[in-house]
């Protein structure tokens, strides 16, 4: 089974699941922790999601800032067997890891960060042409 861990300072993380499951792509296996919102200390959340972890389960963790805390907080996860820690997560990459398929291999994996980078566009850059309807 896949367990899938959003972890970001604040409130970005919880956004970004209840986003995901407004588009019923989360469930029961996606975690959630908004560190330090509210004085929330991380750690005994960390703890809680990985007691919930199988041997054989997949984790996929999602952070918001490369060398952040909550970043450094779980680096360490990478030497964890069919452990992937991602950094600068946004919902275009959450929603490709969300529907990879459980067998997925690592360069599907590797395709749900590049979706990440691939959904960031300076839409001053993008030309669009009126069409009829718009007229």
């Amino acid at each position: 089974m896949r367990k899938t861990l959003l972890i970001s300072h604040f409130g970005l993380a919880g956004g970004l699941r209840s986003t995901l499951s407004y588009f019923g792509l989360a469930d029961d296996s996606f975690t959630a922790i908004n560190a330090f919102e509210n004085d929330l200390d991380p750690k005994p959340e960390l703890e809680k999601f990985w007691a919930g972890v199988g041997e054989n389960d997949q984790v996929f963790i999602f952070t918001d800032i490369m060398g952040g805390s909550v970043n450094q907080m779980v680096t360490p996860c990478v030497s964890r067997p069919n452990t992937w820690v991602f950094a600068g997560m946004n919902l275009p990459m959450l929603i490709a890891a969300a529907t990879l398929p459980e067998d997925c291999g690592i360069e599907d994996i590797r395709h749900a960060a590049e979706e990440a980078k691939n959904g960031i566009v300076l839409m001053n850059d993008v030309s669009f042409e009126a069409g009829e309807d718009d007229e």
